[in-house]
């Protein structure tokens, strides 16, 4: 999967800290679904690794002129490309997803690739880090941090229920 993620990442002309973020919530989303699958669950690998690759595409350099959020133009352009099947797994990746029934993570991949995100900055670090790294840029936002880590914690629960996975064997 991480070849074929590399090709968009060029295409697309991933900056550096944008491959690096997105070849890390890949490699999770890709550790995940495959401990799924060995746990007997039905789902996709294939598509929640690349959907996990692929979660930021939005955020090409060259979609720049657009104002439109990076979850707006993620799914246009990855149904573009003949991968519908993504198209919710970049729409609800973000950290203020779950606050809003009408962008939640609902299936398994959907989690999958969020709770990845919630991982993955340029390294792997815990929940709490990845919050407080995002507040940094958006300081405003302060206020909801007891609230996302709340319920990244409970999609954390739901991500790894059933398989032999833990959350510190990401790091």
């Amino acid at each position: 999967m991480s070849t074929i993620a590399d090709g968009y990442f060029d295409r697309y002309r991933y900056p550096g800290w944008l491959r690096t973020h997105s070849a890390l919530v890949g490699a999770i989303a890709t550790r995940l679904a495959e401990a799924h699958a060995a746990a007997g669950t039905d789902l996709d690998v294939r598509i929640v690794a690349l959907g996990g690759y692929l979660h930021d595409i939005g955020k090409s350099p060259l979609l720049a002129g657009d104002a439109r959020d990076h979850t707006i133009l993620g799914p246009l352009v990855l149904a573009a490309e003949g991968l519908p099947e993504l198209a919710e797994l970049s729409r609800r990746h973000p950290v203020y997803a779950p606050r809003d029934l009408a962008t939640a993570p609902r299936t398994l991949p959907e989690k999958i690739v969020y709770y990845a995100d919630r991982r993955a900055g340029q390294r792997v670090v815990t929940l709490e880090e990845r919050i407080d790294e995002q507040l940094a840029r958006f300081p405003e936002l302060a206020h909801l941090r007891a609230s996302d880590l709340v319920m990244a914690k409970a999609i954390e629960a739901e991500v790894f229920r059933g398989i032999a996975l833990r959350p510190e064997d990401l790091t």
